[in-house]
């Protein structure tokens, strides 16, 4: 008998495996399940990262944030981030949410919140959203709550909330705060209410913890980097801490980007765990395969031959599995941030993250070949 060649290999090895594919049942299980897991981490968590890089000036509030502690900017530094462009204010404090006007309810009667006085130009970018429309602009005397809030205090809109020195009333529940994440983190629900209200409530006074942000929007095709440049030079010992959009929730990202690292970790030791069960379903299948090598053997088919026709076979199984393995992770990352909506920093749309795909074909091939070789090799020696 002479030599097989590739294409005479891949003849016996396409009719045997059309016979005999439930053989390697356990090899494409435990591939699928490892590249699909891979592909899914990777793909979920650069669809989120990739959604706050897309989202830059809606999560920052603005171009370019200028941030400081326990004080207000001065009117020489107001004039200067206008100079920049179009300019909103923010102060934001820890205070303590107290029901008036009612009686006991259903919870505490007061609750840590977090304290947030807008002015008219807020927000530059998206919209600040009630559950029913758009919040418009605030009376210093009103406020709207996050549903958190309204459920912890047991209120609903028109009941009064005391912050302070101040009575307001609740005009609305939010539904979105666009710049709800690049504010980092929080100890208790949010409240908004207006910059002539929060001053109505005594709270800003010298001494007070409280963080005023000012932000700016640039003019069309404005370099924000270079506006926070020339910021910092301006002002170069004000004690600003001053971002721009293209790292408008940097604790989110690195947080994520981190998780994101621990989970493909263990993706990967998963993965290697399942090329145990690689190798074993090889084996398992190559010794129910000892009478037809050993039949080939007797036709004349070289080692080499026998080497061949088990690695195309195996091959194609492993190339079967880790496709549908990327499908999967297509798919499924779509799915968790449906499932998880209310857990997410942001909403993701569909979209196809072409690195993680590949990394995660990589190492799938990686662990097949790995882990098919030592069989394949006593196989030749049968």
């Amino acid at each position: 008998m002479k030599a097989l060649g590739w294409r005479g290999c891949w003849r016996i090895a396409r009719r045997d495996l059309h016979r005999g594919f439930r053989g390697l049942r356990l090899l494409f299980i435990c591939l699928f399940l490892g590249v699909a897991t891979l592909a899914t981490i990777g793909g979920l968590t650069a669809a989120i990262t990739g959604e706050i890089a897309s989202k830059g000036q809606v999560l920052l509030g603005g171009d370019v944030e200028v941030a400081m502690s326990q004080r207000e900017a001065g009117a020489a530094e107001k004039a200067a981030f206008r100079r920049e462009g179009a300019l909103s204010e923010t102060i934001r404090l820890r205070a303590m949410a107290q029901r008036v006007g009612q009686g006991a309810g259903n919870g505490p009667s007061a609750v840590l919140t977090e304290l947030k006085g807008v002015d008219g130009a807020y927000p530059l970018y998206g919209a600040l959203t009630l559950k029913g429309g758009r919040a418009g602009p605030m009376r210093a005397d009103e406020l709207v709550i996050g549903q958190a809030l309204a459920d912890r205090l047991d209120v609903k809109p028109g009941d009064g909330l005391r912050y302070g020195a101040a009575a307001f009333r609740i005009r609305g529940i939010i539904a979105d705060e666009p710049d709800r994440v690049g504010e980092g983190f929080t100890l208790g629900p949010v409240a908004l209410t207006s910059m002539e209200g929060i001053r109505r409530t005594g709270l800003i006074q010298p001494g007070s913890l409280y963080e005023s942000k000012y932000r700016i929007r640039l003019s069309a095709g404005g370099n924000a980097g270079a506006a926070a440049e020339r910021l910092k030079r301006a002002f170069p010992s004000a004690g600003f801490e001053i971002k721009d959009r293209d790292g408008a929730a940097p604790g989110t990202s690195r947080f994520l980007e981190r998780m994101g690292q621990f989970l493909s970790l263990i993706g990967l030791a998963a993965l290697a765990i399942a090329g145990i069960g690689v190798s074993n379903g090889v084996a398992s299948y190559l010794a129910i395969k000892r009478n037809g090598i050993a039949t080939l053997k007797i036709l004349g088919a070289s080692s080499a031959d026998i080497a061949r026709i088990y690695l195309m076979q195996i091959g194609a199984v492993a190339l079967l599995a880790i496709g549908c393995g990327l499908a999967a992770g297509v798919v499924l990352p779509l799915g968790l941030v449906t499932a998880m909506r209310d857990i997410l920093p942001v909403q993701p749309g569909f979209a196809v993250a072409i690195w993680p795909l590949v990394t995660s074909a990589l190492y799938g091939l990686l662990i097949a070949f790995i882990f098919t070789v030592p069989p394949l090799a006593r196989a030749r020696t049968l």
